[in-house]
């Protein structure tokens, strides 16, 4: 529920405050905090930091992985299913930050991270004409649909959400409710197995 552009300022913060200083070239700038050092601080420390609510299960995450309790290294051994089902159990993680955290961070290309803006094109895209599509529904749909390189669909769909929308609000008055964008064809061919391989 984060734009983009406050997940830049919290990520800035937290290096800023709790990083270790580097100099590049002739600019200084700070490196990620180890969870160790996370898990030294205080929940109102990561809270200025603009965490929010988030504070409180970065703190106790960084604190399950400091001490060893909970070995993200050894988790990459681990099928898709378990490892979701493993950082699923970290304090504040759900489906879609698991799914995050594979792709990004474990590089596992079928993941298919869900959000506002996924969810919205899915339903648009690929679910025009049915009203109740669960959040379960959507994620076997993308499994089974996008297969071994979800993750680029994921960004391929994300990406074309973030430009129409910004192309459509420019266009709209301010009488006109908020939409989604318009339908694209190209879309769903860029995003179908085929277009994908």
């Amino acid at each position: 529920m984060k734009q983009v552009a406050h997940i830049r300022q919290i990520s800035l913060a937290l290096r800023n405050r709790f990083g270790d200083q580097r100099k590049i070239g002739s600019r200084a700038v700070h490196t990620f905090p180890s969870p160790q050092r996370i898990a030294r601080a205080s929940e109102s420390q990561l809270r200025e930091c603009k965490l929010g609510y988030r504070a409180k299960n970065l703190r106790a995450t960084a604190q399950l992985v400091g001490s060893g309790e909970c070995d993200l290294e050894s988790s990459s051994m681990l099928p898709d299913s378990d490892l979701r089902k493993n950082l699923c159990q970290l304090p504040g993680v759900g489906v879609k930050i698991a799914n995050c955290v594979m792709l990004f961070a474990y590089e596992r290309l079928r993941a298919f991270p869900i959000d506002v803006w996924i969810e919205r094109v899915l339903r648009q895209h690929y679910f025009p004409r049915r009203k109740k599509m669960t959040a379960q529904q959507l994620r076997e749909f993308s499994e089974t649909y996008f297969g071994e390189h979800g993750g680029y669909a994921q960004q391929y769909l994300f990406h074309h959400a973030r430009i129409t929308s910004r192309k459509t609000e420019v266009s709209r008055d301010s009488s006109t409710p908020k939409a989604f964008g318009a339908r694209n064809d190209r879309l769903a061919q860029v995003v179908s197995p085929a277009g994908l391989r």
